[in-house]
C-alpha cells in the first residue's frame, strides 16, 4: 500500500470511539462537496477522505469539474 492520501475537499474528521466497549471506531468526515458529515464505524474502517480519495464518486465529480474548467483556460 502505497503512502496515504488526504482528500482535498475534506473539511475536517473527527475520530472517536463508539460502540459497546468503545471497540469500534467512527469516524465523521465533513465533506465540503456535498456539505454532509459522512460516518464510517467499524474495528478498523478506511475511509476513503483519508485512505484513497480517488475511491469516492464525490471527489471524482469535483475533481472531473475543476479538471475541465482548468483545460478551457489552458487550450
Amino acid at each position: 500500500m502505497g503512502p496515504r492520501q488526504r482528500c482535498p475537499y475534506l473539511e475536517q474528521i473527527i475520530k472517536e470511539r463508539a460502540g459497546p466497549f468503545h471497540w469500534l471506531t467512527r469516524y465523521k468526515a465533513d465533506c465540503h462537496v456535498d456539505r454532509r458529515v459522512h460516518n464510517f464505524t467499524g474495528r478498523r474502517p478506511h475511509p476513503p477522505c483519508i485512505t484513497d480519495p480517488t475511491t469516492c464518486g464525490l471527489y471524482r465529480e469535483a475533481k472531473a469539474d475543476e479538471d475541465h474548467q482548468i483545460s478551457r483556460y489552458t487550450d
